[in-house]
């Protein structure tokens, strides 16, 4: 095989000899021939615009810093391109402007061929024009200067003068020539005669040949010799200055607006007099008219232009406008010939013409006088600063009141705006109100709407008003006072509350809270049976109401897109009020009203004024504070009820107790206590003893509070802070009337507070922040402010809720002082100073969407299809919260990885329920124990079924006290507090009795043995368990199975409802606990010994709640980490609640796995500034039944197969019970192998290990993964 030659590449060939040769032709390279085309000589210009390319891109280059990318080097060499031919257009032009041709002297093509018509105007100025350019000089100068004698100048008169200023002034366009007189250096003196052209250019400082015939003159005497040269003398005024006079132009005659109808003169025939043809010019008046108005027009702008024309062409003109005026009387004369055969010959065909003018312009009488238009501005209560509907029918209903009820409603502050909210409401879908506390916002705005026809069946809007409530009590109290205020018609007001109704067919106006609107927009999204919605107390931003504004911002439009299409759909009117000024979250929102902020109406004031009264110090133990204020404030205070504000209901307790104790109650018989020694503070100390009591505690310092907490300018002295400058000769009251009210209390039982108190006895109210909004209790005059609230804080990490004692928010706190001024003069004694007011208070709380779980929120906006990350939310909510609440759902199956609600989802979110308990329900039916689930769900949803041992005072008093002398009583109390010790265990170990240490049998138990229960009250009492709470779980026991027997008949068989169940077997036990733990899957507990990386405890524990546990995922931001030795061990781990059942089992025996249904911390406190995490069990669990419950979520972590792998034949594997499989699954890949299992929280977390275990596995989906289908064992 030959040896391989490279082929020769010609362009290689010729680059190495390109060096070789040279630039010259016939140089040293071996005779070689040179290419002609190797230099190419460019023309100037193109050869000019590369060198000016080049310096332009070079200074460009230079100021760039930096390598420059290829993309930027194409847009430079764009640029340059772009500036070079902007800069070869310039130069172009320039050149084509120094070539312009003057065209002054052309003459028009329109003018052409007219032959020596031009006038004479034209031919001065034409012949100005030529002699300027040299052409026909002589020619042109004798039309341009005439030889004239000089007459001798005489200074006119007066009435010339006034005579030729009528002339000016009228504008006939006879110019005065003007003639100067100048004088040379010798004295002679000349005349120069000016051609108007002449005068024209000299206007425009143009240079004016001065040649012309000179004459001699005689010498001017006397006074001509000033100003001779003009035609007259300039006006003085007194003080001798010059009187510039005005030229005025003359306007044409505009057409009048009164027609006034003349007699028609009958045509005589022809008259040789000119004069006698103007009465018959009736038909062609309006032609000549026009053609006199435009002949008055050129003459005005002829007179303009022509001040200095000579009296030549005067003389010129008039003869020519003599002609005009002949022919003008000969077009006169034929048309008026015209006008009468027109005449003749409609009379003979019997047409009578009309007048087009007379109908364009109607006559009118002529004293008439226009309406002035009004200008004046509306009123300020009609003003809404709205767009006005005008298609809108008028309608109203007509309400029947008393004179004192009307009386009443008359002195509201909203009552008077009245008409600017119900016109803002006709002409705009969204309205926010604004209103202070007490302005009567709540109870008068749905009776605006009543009144106008909202509701009406007969009336234009026939759907209900609906409005919303956050709570059920301010549902029912509202419903019931609007129906009173509404008289004759107050069957059409109702409420429904979540286990309660009263609506009917009649129902107009329905007051309900917020989750109920939320299920029937869930069922009717369009919410068809309503007209109006009213959202109140929006300030408060709970999740409902958030949700609510949101959904009903899109239903809105929805509905107004649905009105335009069908008359028979109305609008949706969406009303929200709020109490407070935080209104920008609803109006500044773009996303939340696509159509632009709603308007802001303000009702401004309320009812009454409220004084607020400042401690002068803040102290610790508010309620020990309180109590020694509302004593003083009931001893000196005027008649009037008093509201007080605390923080829960074991201050309610304790406080109601100290003042059964202290004053004379209306509730029972004053309690005779036996000689008792307790402490000085808790003494009732006389009148006199607080005063000084109270002088000693303001001169000693107890470090409560710093510097800051004491103002100047507050009262001097506590007695001046009662001094309200009213007269108290009134006999006070004695006795009190006090009342709890807190929101486990019972519905009947709250409102109690509504009722008057009992004669001689003053109302006092123990409440939390339930009595902050909605609520106007009759009669409070004085409102008593801990400024501070219990409220439950969730951690949005880590999930751990607890319940802290924070202070409020300035708008709470407003909201308070606004109770004092429903029903006169009010005032508010705050337990705060107002520099904590000012230091510690926020000016607004913030909404509860950003402190609350998701997931409820997440399912429903899925289900309905509404996008969650682009919802409309007032407060958009955190973005993890949202996550989170996203992967708890794809833990219950609710959602698919690609985020889609799956059917298991939707049949869900048909239940109102949390989604971890409506799992429990569906996997219930599936285990056909629908009835038994539905009373442990119902259980479970109601917080706090027992009392809790800390609010039954079932402990001994502390060690200070023991040591005091006890008397008989305290003995007689301490044997009570033992006995009632006793029976709380025992009724515990009767609801535990099948329990199996799960504390959710427990409950179940409970809600069970009500219903078996004659005297559920009684029952209640004897077993320590909260009636209200029974009670509502009792009625969602009876919602429940409604639904379920709505959509799954089978599941409940029978057509009535019976709440009374059988004893459960072991058997059902053991479900009913593995269907528990299915609901929360994700919160598990683990042994902290079996953990992969056991801790090292520094001390066993010897008791059950100091075993500790950790929790599948991080249960504090110090845990997400590496745990340290500096770490302390209560923010590592969880720890058992002492309520639970396994509290009593000893450490040895605490279960390995645990299922919770939350995580709860104490507030810290300076003694244990690190409080332990505890969790509330729900029941143990082994792990097979975990693995069995987290089969199929993304918690379980299955590894790749161990040992030996059988291929199973298609259909082969699956359970006995899952019934003959499908087409499809006969052709799906199976097998049977051994596998490790993990449970695993976080994504790159260690997991916890299950062991392995024998399984079924499935291929599925496209990628072809390996399912695990069934554990074997």
């Amino acid at each position: 095989m030959p040896k391989f030659v490279p082929r020769q590449r010609k362009h290689k060939v010729l680059a190495r000899r390109k060096p070789q040769n040279g630039d010259g032709i016939g140089g040293e390279g071996g005779g070689a021939v040179e290419d002609a085309n190797a230099v190419e000589i460019l023309p100037e210009q193109q050869r000019e615009r590369e060198e000016r390319k080049r310096q332009i891109k070079e200074e460009l280059v230079e100021q760039q810093r930096g390598k420059m990318s290829g993309k930027k080097k194409k847009r430079l060499d764009k640029y340059i391109d772009t500036k070079l031919k902007k800069e070869e257009n310039l130069a172009l032009l320039k050149k084509l402007a120094a070539q312009k041709v003057d065209t002054s002297l052309f003459r028009s093509s329109t003018n052409l061929g007219r032959g020596g018509d031009d006038t004479k105007r034209e031919k001065l100025r034409r012949a100005l024009m030529e002699r300027k350019a040299g052409i026909d000089v002589e020619k042109n100068e004798r039309i341009l200067l005439q030889k004239r004698e000089v007459r001798e100048f005489e200074a006119p008169e007066q009435e010339e003068a006034s005579d030729e200023d009528e002339n000016e002034e009228e504008g006939e366009g006879k110019a005065t020539e003007l003639e100067a007189a100048s004088t040379n250096p010798n004295g002679e003196k000349r005349k120069r005669d000016r051609s108007p052209a002449e005068e024209d250019e000299e206007e425009d400082d143009e240079p004016v040949d001065n040649t012309a015939v000179q004459q001699p003159v005689k010498p001017f005497t006397g006074a001509g010799l000033f100003g001779g040269g003009l035609k007259r003398p300039l006006e003085l005024d007194e003080e001798g200055k010059p009187i510039i006079q005005t030229r005025k132009r003359r306007k044409g005659a505009k057409q009048p607006l009164v027609v006034e109808e003349e007699e028609e003169v009958e045509w005589e025939g022809f008259s040789s007099d000119e004069d006698g043809d103007e009465g018959a010019e009736v038909e062609v008046e309006s032609d000549q008219s026009a053609e006199d108005a435009s002949e008055d027009a050129e003459s005005a702008t002829d007179s303009d232009e022509e001040e200095t024309s000579s009296e030549e062409e005067s003389d010129s003109e008039s003869e020519t406008s003599e002609e005009g005026d002949r022919k003008a009387a000969r077009k006169e004369r034929a048309s008026a010939f015209k006008a009468w055969a027109t005449q003749q010959r409609n009379e003979a065909i019997g047409f009578v013409p009309t007048n087009n003018l007379t109908y364009a312009i109607p006559a009118k009488p002529a004293n008439f006088t226009p309406r002035a238009p009004e200008q004046d501005p509306l009123p300020a209560e009609l003003q809404s600063n709205t767009a006005t509907d005008a298609t809108r029918k008028a309608y109203s209903v007509t309400v029947e009141r008393s004179s004192e009820i009307q009386e009443a409603r008359l002195q509201l502050p909203v009552v008077a705006e009245e008409q600017k909210i119900m016109e803002a409401i006709h002409n705009n879908d969204v309205v926010v109100v604004w209103g202070a506390t007490g302005s009567g916002k709540t109870t008068q705005v749905p009776q605006f709407l009543y009144e106008a026809g909202y509701g009406a069946p007969g009336g234009p809007t026939p759907g209900m008003i609906g409005v919303t409530q956050p709570r059920r009590v301010a549902a029912v109290s509202m419903s019931k006072r609007v129906g009173d205020e509404l008289g004759s018609d107050k069957a059409k007001v109702a409420y429904q509350i979540r286990f309660d109704t009263s609506t009917s067919a009649k129902t107009a106006v329905k007051f309900m809270t917020d989750g109920v609107l939320l299920r029937e927009i869930s069922q009717d999204f369009v919410l068809t049976k309503y007209s109006a919605i009213v959202i109140d107390e929006a300030h408060e931003r709970s999740v409902n109401t958030d949700i609510l504004i949101g959904m009903l911002s899109r239903i809105v439009d929805l509905r107004a897109e649905m009105a335009q299409k069908d008359p028979k759909i109305t609008p949706l009117k969406l009303i929200i009020m709020s109490a407070t000024l935080r209104i920008s979250d609803f109006t500044d929102n773009k996303r939340l009203f696509r159509q632009g902020p709603p308007p802001l109406m303000k009702a401004e004031g309320r009812q009454f004024t409220v004084t607020n009264h400042f401690a002068r110090r803040t102290q610790r133990d508010y309620v020990e504070e309180m109590f020694r204020k509302v004593c003083r404030g009931h001893r000196k205070l005027p008649r009037g009820g008093m509201l007080v504000f605390l923080t829960g209901q074991n201050e309610i307790t304790q406080l109601a107790k100290k003042l059964k104790e202290a004053f004379p109650s209306t509730q029972g018989h004053d309690v005779k206590l036996g000689k008792v020694q307790i402490s000085a503070e808790e003494a009732p100390l006389e009148e006199e003893d607080i005063e000084l009591r109270e002088q000693a505690q303001d001169l000693e310092d107890d470090g409560s509070d710093s510097e800051d907490s004491i103002i100047i300018g507050a009262d001097n002295d506590d007695d001046d802070e009662f001094d309200i400058g009213e007269d108290d000769s009134e006999e006070k009251e004695t006795k009190v009337h006090i009342l709890p009210l807190y929101s486990q209390l019972p519905t009947n039982q709250q409102l109690r507070v509504f009722e008057p108190p009992p004669e001689g006895s003053r109302l006092i109210v123990l409440a939390t922040n339930v009595a902050e909004t909605s609520l106007t209790i009759p009669g409070v005059r004085y409102v008593f402010d801990c400024g501070r609230a219990k409220e439950k804080k969730f951690d949005r990490i880590t999930g751990v809720q607890s319940f802290e004692i924070g202070w409020i928010s300035k708008a709470s706190a407003n909201q308070r002082a606004g109770r004092a001024g429903r029903t006169g003069p009010g005032h508010c004694y705050r337990l705060y100073s107002s520099a904590v007011f000012e230091r510690d208070f926020e000016e607004y709380a913030e909404p509860e969407i950003m402190r609350t779980p998701l997931e409820s929120v997440v399912l429903q906006l899925r289900s309905m299809g509404a996008p969650v990350v682009n919802f409309p939310f007032p407060t958009p909510p955190d973005r993890h919260s949202l996550r989170k609440a996203e992967n708890l759902l794809s833990y219950l199956g609710a959602l698919s990885p690609d985020g889609k609600v799956t059917k298991l989802g939707q049949e869900l979110s048909l239940y109102p329920l949390n989604p971890r308990f409506a799992r429990m329900l569906v996997m219930g039916i599936a285990q056909n124990l629908a009835a038994e689930t539905i009373a442990l769900v119902a259980a479970l949803s109601v917080p706090e079924l027992l009392v809790p041992e800390s609010k039954l005072n079932l402990r001994s008093p502390s060690p200070e006290a023991e040591e005091t002398i006890r008397s008989e009583q305290a003995n007689l109390e301490a044997t009570q507090r033992s006995q009632r010790r006793k029976t709380y265990n025992a009724a515990l170990a009767q609801l535990s009795i099948n329990a199996n240490k799960a504390d959710c049998i427990k409950l179940n138990n409970a809600v069970c043995a009500y219903a078996h229960e004659v005297d559920p009250l009684a029952f209640c009492a004897s077993m320590f368990l909260n009636s209200k709470a029974m009670h509502e779980a009792s009625q969602l026991r009876q919602q429940l199975s409604s639904i379920v027997r709505a959509h799954r008949p089978a599941a409940l068989p029978g057509a009535t409802y019976n709440p009374r169940l059988p004893p459960p077997s072991d058997a059902t036990i053991n479900l009913l606990t593995q269907i528990c733990a299915a609901g929360f899957i994700d919160q598990v507990a683990m042994r902290a010994d079996l953990a992969p990386n056991p801790p090292d405890l520094p001390r066993k524990p010897k008791t059950a709640i100091a075993v500790p546990y950790i929790t599948l995922f991080p249960s504090s931001s110090s845990s997400k980490t590496t745990p340290t030795t500096t770490t302390p061990p209560e923010a590592k781990f969880v720890y058992l609640h002492p309520s639970s059942l396994l509290a009593r089992t000893p450490p040895a025996k605490m279960p390995g796995y645990i299922i919770y249904s939350h995580l709860q911390r104490s507030s810290p406190s300076p003694t244990k500034p690190h409080p332990k995490t505890r969790f509330h069990p729900l029941t143990p669990i082994t792990r097979p039944q975990l693995i069995n419950t987290a089969l199929g979520t993304p918690l379980l972590d299955v590894s790749k197969p161990k040992g030996k792998v059988v291929e199973l034949p298609a259909g082969a594997g699956r359970h006995e019970e899952a019934g003959p499989p499908p087409d499809e699954a006969k052709t799906v890949q199976r097998r049977e192998c051994e596998v490790e299992l993990s449970l695993v929280g976080e994504r790159g977390s260690v997991g916890w290990g299950l062991g392995v275990r024998r399984v079924v596995q499935s291929k599925q989906g496209r990628v072809g993964e390996w399912v695990v289908e069934r554990v074997l064992g």
